[in-house]
């Protein structure tokens, strides 16, 4: 589940992405991939880590998410799985992405009516670029490139290539406790009631604090949601937490929750996954 979009025309062109990740490649600087003894996610939380997957190596990270929203007077409730993210590192500083919301299935009801929809959602592809590494009050930083992929059923699909920029910031506070952060700009397209299909635009964030409870156990609460870029639209702002359970030097299980505080949010949503890398 990511920040949804808020209302806006702004549009950047895919040939403006591009050149900005062909200079983060070039100009980036502190070359550094994961350590290969530790595995590192980019879930369950909304936080995407600032370090890349070890060149040569794939890493698999899936789940199921449930949400549910009551909004004047319709009550929505949503399945997604498996929803993917397949990392692949191609250089020491770069990672090719690519993802796949999964299989949707939503409820919606409003008094006595009654909605049903299911199918396939849109996927996404994309690059993560390391940067920089964490030197004093300098933080290790990323550069994140993405477009989804209109693949999706005529219902769940955006119908568009919508490109997505993030920068991915992360702090060691203690041998213990890391922050992460994440601002970025999000472009959503989806049809109106006339079919009309609207591009539309938000800024996001991120803000997460990482506790490593033990060897195998680890902890999040996160802060995260958008609000609009030049144009009306209701922010969305939500609070989650969760665990995740190292099952081997390779596989990791993560469990997450988590509740909306404004009403443009989704009302609560809860998730379960699994990460894998190869080779171990």
């Amino acid at each position: 589940m990511r920040t949804n979009s808020c209302c806006s025309r702004l549009r950047p062109s895919i040939r403006s992405i591009v050149l900005v990740g062909w200079l983060a490649i070039v100009t980036a600087d502190g070359i550094k991939a994961d350590d290969a003894a530790e595995l590192i996610t980019d879930r369950p939380d909304q936080t995407e880590s600032s370090l890349v997957v070890q060149d040569g190596s794939y890493q698999l990270e899936v789940g199921w998410t449930f949400t549910r929203d009551h909004q004047n007077g319709v009550l929505t409730k949503a399945h997604e799985a498996p929803g993917s993210l397949l990392r692949v590192g191609l250089l020491p500083n770069v990672e090719l992405r690519i993802g796949w919301t999964g299989f949707v299935t939503s409820e919606t009801r409003a008094g006595s009516l009654e909605v049903n929809d299911d199918g396939i959602g849109d996927g996404e592809v994309g690059i993560k670029v390391h940067l920089a590494e964490e030197q004093g009050k300098r933080p290790e930083m990323a550069l994140l490139l993405s477009t989804s992929l209109p693949i999706g059923d005529s219902s769940l699909t955006s119908d568009r290539f919508d490109p997505s920029l993030r920068l991915a910031f992360s702090h060691s506070l203690s041998d213990r406790v890391g922050m992460g952060y994440n601002v970025g700009l999000n472009l959503e397209s989806e049809a109106g009631v006339d079919g009309a299909v609207s591009t539309l635009s938000s800024a996001f964030y991120t803000l997460a604090l990482g506790f490593e409870l033990s060897d195998r156990w680890g902890a999040f609460i996160e802060l995260y949601g958008g609000v609009a870029v030049s144009a009306s639209g209701d922010p969305t702002h939500s609070f989650d937490g969760g665990f995740t359970y190292l099952l081997r030097d390779n596989v990791q299980l993560d469990i997450a929750a988590g509740l909306g505080l404004s009403d443009a949010a989704d009302d609560v949503f809860f998730g379960l996954g699994l990460s894998v890398r190869f080779p171990d």
